[in-house]
């Protein structure tokens, strides 16, 4: 047995250990507020990411372009919302991304670009219709940035 382990059940290192926690927290908070730094320490619900993410690869599966197209878009939602819980600033999903961009590597960045611009010619270009091909080429990217950020 170690010297320093029979200090680590004892109840007044623990006491004292939550207290010294408490006081740092105390400290750091209103210097955090007024710099508006937020916590990075998000902590993802990887278990409830990993099923919307089964979703939408199951809709991407279903075998029409209607539904890889529905899928894309709301890959796009996740991505974007999922940007939102880091702490990415903007008002869009562009700015976010912009704003997140040295999360990335170079290529990794370009691709989810790539996907987010599938994802705008299916939202607002009444005549480009995906192929299949091109939305899991979106998924894809989509998902190697969601996996880079440690949300699946």
């Amino acid at each position: 047995m170690s010297k320093y382990s029979r200090y680590k059940n004892d109840q007044s290192v623990q006491i004292f250990d939550a207290l010294l926690k408490g006081l740092c927290f105390l400290i750091s908070w209103p210097f955090k507020k007024l710099l508006g730094i937020r916590d990075r320490g998000v902590r993802f619900n990887k278990e409830e990411n990993a099923k919307k993410w089964t979703e939408i690869e199951s809709m991407l599966n279903s075998g029409d372009e209607i539904h890889a197209a529905q899928a894309v878009i709301q890959a796009d939602k996740f991505f974007e919302n999922i940007l939102r819980l880091l702490g990415a600033q903007g008002e869009t999903f562009a700015d976010k991304l912009r704003n997140y961009e040295d999360h990335f590597n170079h290529d990794t960045y370009q691709a989810i670009w790539d996907a987010h611009k599938l994802r705008n010619r299916i939202s607002h270009d009444l005549n480009h219709k995906p192929t299949i091909s091109e939305c899991k080429i979106a998924i894809e990217r989509f998902k190697k940035g969601l996996s880079n950020l440690g949300a699946l």
